[in-house]
Parts: structure tokens; C-alpha cells; sequence
């Protein structure tokens, strides 16, 4: 289902067609750049999964999806051009690589370009909601969304992917922005938390409560889940997240 471009870039296959991913193209820079850490030649590589990441970038700052995509919940599939947080957050996770390895203020543009777009609200074409949804009393609780619903949906691993790109562009480019819709993201995961645990699993999204749907269990994505869980931990030492990552984990011990 992957194929790699002429650069090493990959592209999947979705229905007949390969399309580049731009979560997956910067899961890819990502991969790179941590390997070129370790000490391997990687560098043209990352610069040109950078290059192709940055292709998939338009005017808003939105990371776009050039494919049609079916949400489960969803009787329509998304048209080709659908945005998701997740995209924006692996992006600025990628951007902050490369700006920290060049200090080249396109990057620095790029990413500040995709924080606004992450910003912005569903209501006005964005990624970033609230909770009320799930509950009136939960409205000043922010979220950014994987897949855009209504009601929302609340994806779990695409809302702790985009909270650690949040995070990552606070530290390389020095965001006081982005670090207080960071603090505030984590704020909203500590509080809902208690509602992705079904005793014994945790859910992929919050459906089961806004849309009245059986639980949806993606049995991969509790894993997801718990390494997530850990790694936002370990930049916020923020003690519900571990207590939460070691409960999911002894589910499954």
C-alpha cells in the first residue's frame, strides 16, 4: 500500500490512486531526523520529505488531504482537500525539526502558518473545538480534532498527536502561544479522560457518548494510546496522564 517517490518519499495507495499523506509524510521526516541523531546520512532525505510536507501546505496553513476519505461516522466520504488537527500537529512536529537543524526562517513561517490554521475554530473552517458536544458545562474546554463531525467525534490519538506538535513548537520556536494552547489541551485531556475508559479498554473516540454508537475499539490503538499517554507525561509530569497510561497498560499486562 506504500510506495516511495522518486525522492524516497512515501505515497499510499487509497483506492486505486497513490496520494501523498501528510501525516504520514512527516511521520517520515520524523523518522529521518531522528536517525540522522543517531548518526546515519540521512539529511537529504529528511530536507526532501520536508520539501514535499511543505508542497501539501496551502495558503491558510492547512496541511491537506488531496484524496476522499470515509469517516465511519459519516454516511458522505470526506472530499478530496479535508483537514484534520492531526495533520497540523505532525506538521509543526516536523517544521520544528527542520527549523531546529536550519534556523531557516521559512520553517520558522511555515509553522507559525500552520498554528494559525490549527487555531482556528471548526466553526470557522478549523480543527480546534470545544467539549461541549459532550457537555454544555464542558464548552471552555478546547480539543483539536482528527475528524471534523457533527456532533464531534473527540478522537483521542489524533488529539494526544497534535498536543505533542503543539508542545514541540512551543520549545523550538519559542511559542508563548502555542505553550498556552498546550497547557490548555492537556487541561481538557486530564478532565475527559475518565470518558475513553471503558473498564478493561480505552475507546478510539467519544461516538460512543455524542452519537449514541456501541463503543468503537481499535484494538491497535490502545497501545497508541498508553505510549502517547507516556510521552506526554514525560514533558508535562502532569501525574492523571501516568496514572492513566499505567491503568490502560495493566489492562492488557
Amino acid at each position: 500500500r506504500i510506495r516511495l517517490d522518486e525522492e524516497g518519499v512515501p505515497t499510499r495507495n487509497y483506492g486505486g490512486e497513490y496520494y501523498y499523506n501528510p501525516v504520514l509524510v512527516a511521520q517520515h521526516a520524523m523518522n529521518l531526523y531522528g536517525r540522522h541523531l543517531s548518526g546515519e546520512d540521512t539529511l537529504s532525505a529528511f530536507h526532501a520529505a520536508i520539501d514535499r510536507l511543505l508542497s501539501l501546505q496551502d495558503e491558510r496553513g492547512a496541511f491537506l488531504y488531496d484524496f476522499e476519505w470515509q469517516y465511519y461516522l459519516l454516511d458522505e466520504p470526506y472530499e478530496p482537500g479535508w483537514v484534520s488537527g492531526m495533520a497540523q500537529g505532525m506538521a509543526l512536529s516536523a517544521l520544528a525539526r527542520a527549523y531546529h537543524l536550519t534556523g531557516d526562517e521559512a520553517f520558522l513561517a511555515a509553522g507559525e502558518r500552520a498554528l494559525d490554521f490549527l487555531l482556528t475554530p471548526v466553526a470557522d473552517g478549523g480543527v480546534m473545538d470545544t467539549m461541549a458536544d459532550l457537555h454544555p458545562s464542558l464548552e471552555r474546554y478546547v480539543i483539536f480534532e482528527e475528524y471534523l463531525a457533527e456532533p464531534a467525534s473527540y478522537t483521542l490519538n489524533g488529539f494526544m498527536y497534535t498536543l505533542l506538535g503543539v508542545y514541540d513548537w512551543s520549545v523550538v520556536a519559542s511559542s508563548a502561544r502555542a505553550g498556552t494552547y498546550f497547557a490548555a489541551g492537556v487541561e481538557t485531556l486530564r478532565n475527559v479522560l475518565p470518558y475513553y475508559d471503558l473498564g478493561g479498554f480505552s475507546a478510539y473516540d467519544l461516538g460512543h457518548i455524542t452519537w449514541g454508537r456501541e463503543p468503537h475499539i481499535g484494538v491497535s490503538y490502545h497501545s497508541v494510546h498508553i505510549y502517547l499517554l507516556h510521552a506526554l507525561h514525560h514533558v508535562t509530569d502532569d501525574e492523571v496522564l501516568a496514572a492513566y497510561s499505567e491503568t490502560w497498560a495493566s489492562y492488557v499486562r
